[in-house]
């Protein structure tokens, strides 16, 4: 019985280290700042609400913005491709091609001397936040059953 119960535990252990592993890398960290422009990549013309976030992502974090027009497993899950993508992107006005993405994600990260400054509240609490997913809770729940009765 005691081997089983080791058995459980490390299951349950690598169970918990992938779920939250899964949970941490599933989108690209600029993808939230895009999301007004979800309703709009059908549009010729997309409005600022959708351009001015773009642009500031595109100037300020192009490696991040390309890793999101070259995954297409991403893009299909918002019903788009590449293609689609940089023809969105430079409705916009912004100069964006495969080539130019390819480079951004070949080149070393910018090296920063000076460290920026913490600003209280910037990270809206998150770095406090546990999150746990229904499965996630469920997991651990059942990992209490099996273990301590």
């Amino acid at each position: 019985m005691d081997s089983y119960r080791l058995t459980m535990m490390m299951a349950v252990v690598l169970m918990i280290v992938v779920i939250g592993e899964a949970q941490t890398n599933a989108y690209p960290a600029c993808a939230t700042e895009l999301v007004p422009c979800v309703e709009y990549k059908n549009s010729k013309k997309p409005p600022n609400a959708c351009c001015n976030p773009l642009k500031s992502v595109f100037q300020t974090q192009l490696a991040c913005l390309c890793q999101i027009v070259l995954t297409p497993a991403f893009l299909e899950s918002f019903g788009s491709n590449t293609t689609q993508t940089i023809r969105f992107v430079r409705s916009c006005n912004l100069n964006l091609s495969v080539s130019l993405c390819q480079d951004a994600l070949s080149a070393p990260p910018p090296s920063v001397s000076v460290k920026p400054k913490a600003t209280a509240g910037a990270d809206e609490g998150g770095a406090g936040r546990v999150a746990l997913s229904g499965f996630s809770f469920q997991l651990l729940f059942w990992c209490y059953v099996l273990f301590i009765y």
